[in-house]
């Protein structure tokens, strides 16, 4: 024994060797990527310089700039400016599809921005996958991002040495913390594999899935890690939107799990490679959520939570949101669910000590997805109706009910508060998407014999052709319940098993056109498809299908043999959806385009926004040209700053600023005196910022968005209910030990 354990030490410090190499080998490595494909045309554009990127900060160094290039005709080239916007290198592009190459020597340090002229003499020009790159350069990021994934490797190997030096490390932490260490070490390894297996795709580095919100939410990250690193916390208008004009959409979509794949952004990891794994974190969260729920649920079962954990990892509906829809907000949620299930179960069974768990399940869903929260209210409400009796007779429930939302609230105000006072100061586009009825049809509404679909492929040229569905590992739920049936099998899980079972069917109803949406359309036009039900029907099939195979398991001779054909049952079930999204829905990353996607609907501009608008006015200010004569106009993060000078008159002139409007932003006049006074900021008929220059005959004006007041309140609500709970937690497990 002594021998093993000294050659797997041995093994381990040569892996750990190796590895350190391997991370840290590229440390001097420096890339910028603009993965995003840029087209330019005789019939849309006209003659003329168009910066293509945001500033990039670089260091004295020589780099390497590529990208790939279509012309029909030479005319056109590259150039890149400083931060003083003198351009320091040039060159022209050849005509047909070529690699460009070339080295550029940026003589001290210095932000860059790299831009194209183009003449439409010389055709269509097609601009792929720029970079700039070296590999003699030391930057901040590389330095973080190589200690973190080093940081990271060396706990791995310190964690090994501990474990094959102390032998009696788990019965010191079983006695400290009452934790069975081997034990979670089994369940670790067997959530990673099923997380792995169930996210297999992700493992393409050289393409991406495409899914339906994919370029939405890539945006989003790619914004709010601009703002970020602009100064703004929490980033509730995003930078990089729509030419830099002010998208708003952190005031209604939640964006607190999206810190950790922008934290890896901040540090030089690129945008999709951090969203992978985002994603496969997500995946081992959703395991793990539900593995907790279904065993202790089921009464410290380890079995029906692995169980779980497996029919969850290959549910139908999960994977759709993952792959084909790229659906980050409803795939964060499915690590919350569980949480809601497990609560609920256990205050109605007399355990109120668990409202934490349900308040957590709804906080999570509110820093998630507000439809996925709406649907979870809804469903709880009713839920909590049907079972009055045991919530009138226990008068423990209703306290710890109330409890648990008063928490959820307060923890959440942060982000409900701003909302809200957005949502009255300013009208956008989704504030009509959530108040109007819509259309049902079939793309909203899923038939009842689509959820016994085996497969269909997710495709929006054919609204009859999406068809989400549970799989068919779910719905073998039922019949293993006949199966105890049968065996005449008794257990005091069995009526808490049958009651979520029931309840799974019955929200898997809900979700197809058995359902009288017609009567609910009010609901139907908040939640847009009625198919999001699948996602709380799945939590609940899995946790009743654990359940019970937990007891066939207990009676059956072959118990591993079940285990594997309960494993291979899951798998099987999702397989289709992996097999399909490998070969048909993955795409390489020179298809990578974000000019034309972006807005998603447009859900988050004013209403019948004219997006041609920013193509053909870009950075210009509008206002009365007669009158006056605007000079050095340029953006300043989120704001902008100008100089004016009238002509003649004496009346107040408006000017219409290329920023979209949000209740927040400020303005101020220094006229012609130096005197500074603060002017006011309103919308204009297209939802642009608008301010005037009070009659004064020149001067500079300033707009830039601050927190309001409203803001700042709710932020410290949050932050005082977060510093109470940690305080009594701990006071809490002191006076307990």
């Amino acid at each position: 024994m002594k021998k093993t354990k000294i050659l797997l030490l041995i093994i381990s410090t040569i892996l750990i060797a190796a590895g350190l190499y391997l991370i840290n080998k590229d440390l001097y490595h420096f890339e910028y990527s603009y993965p995003f494909s840029r087209f330019f045309t005789p019939e849309e554009d006209s003659k003329g310089n168009f910066i293509l990127t945001e500033p990039v900060p670089l260091k004295k160094a020589v780099y390497q700039l590529t990208f790939s290039a279509s012309v029909d005709a030479v005319g056109s080239g590259c150039y890149l400016i400083d931060s003083k916007d003198n351009v320091f290198f040039s060159a022209d592009i050849a005509a047909g599809h070529n690699e460009f190459v070339r080295t550029v020597e940026i003589p001290e340090t210095t932000s860059v921005r790299l831009g194209f002229s183009y003449d439409p003499e010389s055709g269509k020009l097609e601009i792929e996958q720029i970079r700039l790159q070296s590999d003699h350069v030391l930057y901040k990021e590389s330095i973080l991002r190589h200690a973190l994934f080093s940081f990271i490797a060396v706990l791995m190997y310190g964690y090994i040495v501990l474990r094959l030096t102390k032998p009696g490390l788990p019965e010191f932490i079983l006695q400290k913390t009452g934790i069975d260490l081997p034990h979670c070490e089994k369940i670790f390894i067997i959530l990673l594999l099923l997380t792995a297996l169930a996210s297999w795709p992700f493992f393409d580095h050289s393409r991406f899935t495409e899914g339906d919100d994919f370029y939405f939410h890539l945006s989003r990250l790619e914004g709010m890690t601009l703002s970020l690193k602009a100064g703004y916390f929490p980033p509730r208008i995003l930078l990089g939107w729509m030419e830099n004009y002010g998208v708003g959409s952190g005031f209604y979509y939640p964006d607190m799990l999206l810190f950790f794949p922008v934290g890896l952004c901040l540090i030089g990891v690129p945008t999709i490679l951090a969203l992978r794994i985002f994603l496969f974190f997500c995946t081992f969260l959703s395991l793990l959520s539900i593995y907790l729920a279904a065993k202790n649920i089921a009464k410290g079962s380890i079995y029906c939570g692995i169980a779980a954990s497996a029919l969850y990892a290959f549910a139908a509906y999960r994977l759709i949101c993952l792959y084909y829809r790229n659906a980050i907000g409803e795939v964060q949620a499915f690590i919350f669910y569980p949480f809601i299930v497990w609560g609920l179960v256990e205050i109605l069974r007399g355990n109120v000590g668990k409202w934490k768990d349900f308040a957590l399940g709804f906080w999570g869903l509110l820093m998630s997805h507000m439809i996925s929260l709406a649907i979870s209210g809804v469903l709880c409400a009713i839920c909590l109706l049907v079972e009055i009796r045991t919530v009138l007779r226990d008068k423990r429930i209703i306290p710890a009910l109330i409890k648990a939302t008063v928490i959820t609230l307060l923890l959440g105000a942060f982000f409900l508060l701003p909302m809200a006072e957005q949502a009255m100061k300013n009208e956008l586009e989704i504030n009509a998407v959530m108040s109007r009825p819509i259309d049902i049809i079939d793309y909203n509404l899923t038939k009842f014999y689509s959820i016994f679909l085996p497969f269909d492929p997710w495709e929006f040229e054919d609204a009859t052709m999406i068809h989400p569905y549970p799989g068919y590992a779910l719905l073998l739920v039922p019949v293993i319940r006949l199966i105890l049936l049968f065996k005449k099998k008794t257990d005091p899980k069995m009526k808490t098993a049958d009651r979520i079972l029931i309840a799974g069917l019955l929200v898997l109803a809900v979700s197809t056109n058995l359902f009288p949406w017609p009567f609910f359309n009010w609901f139907l036009a908040k939640i847009q498809f009625s198919w999001r039900f699948l996602g709380p029907a799945s939590v609940l099939l899995c946790i009743s299908g654990g359940i019970y195979f937990d007891m066939i398991r207990s009676w059956v001779t072959r118990k591993n043999t079940a285990l594997i054909l309960m494993l291979a049952a899951a798998i099987l079930s999702g397989l289709p959806i992996l097999v399909y999204t490998y070969q048909n829905k993955m795409y390489p990353l020179n298809r990578l385009t974000l000019s034309n996607k972006i807005i998603s609907g447009a859900e988050y501009l004013p209403p019948n926004f004219n997006i041609d608008y920013i193509d053909y006015n870009k950075d210009k200010i509008q206002t009365d040209e007669i009158l006056t004569t605007v000079t050095n106009a340029r953006r300043q993060k989120l704001g902008f700053v100008f100089s004016f000078e009238r002509v003649g008159g004496d009346e107040p002139v408006f000017y219409s600023l290329p920023l979209f409007y949000n209740y927040g932003y400020t303005g101020s006049v220094i006229d012609e005196n130096g005197e500074k006074r603060p002017i006011p900021v309103s919308k204009d008929e297209n939802g642009l910022v608008q301010v005037n220059d009070e009659g004064k005959p020149s001067g500079t004006i300033r707009v830039a968005y601050e927190k309001t007041t409203v803001q700042k309140i709710s932020e410290v609500i949050s932050l005082l209910t977060l510093a109470g709970i940690i305080i009594f937690t701990f006071r809490h497990k002191k006076q307990i030990q």
